[in-house]
């Protein structure tokens, strides 16, 4: 997850003072820890898409990966970026049905990109 993306278009950071970047990571390890989840969240300063901020790569070495962007820093995006990484993992190949997308993930994906052979 990128740190370092704009809050919004007009604002680099939030009425708290951080980024729209360190917002949606505090609501992931949130979302995570509600879960139980032991999915890996990873943060790298600058994933250069400030166009279509927050940026979050989805990562998976086995299956395929995706690149996203323009997410809201909220909780309930961040909810939303689980839910389809939960599906995600529920595949053998890493491709998500459409239809069974949450609403909130729908017009995010930049990318897909292939896992790297071993």
């Amino acid at each position: 997850m990128c740190t370092t993306c704009r809050y919004s278009a007009a604002e680099k950071c939030g009425p708290d003072g951080a980024t729209g970047g360190e917002t949606l990571i505090a609501h992931m390890r949130e979302a995570l820890a509600a879960r139980s989840s032991n999915l890996e969240l990873q943060t790298q300063a600058c994933l250069w898409n400030c166009k279509r901020h927050c940026s979050v790569i989805l990562r998976d070495t086995a299956r395929l990966s995706y690149f996203t962007g323009n997410h809201v820093p909220t909780r309930a995006q961040a909810e939303a970026i689980l839910d389809w990484f939960e599906l995600h993992g529920a595949t053998e190949t890493g491709e998500v049905p459409f239809k069974t997308w949450p609403d909130a993930m729908r017009g995010h994906f930049i990318a897909r990109i292939p896992p790297v052979p071993r």
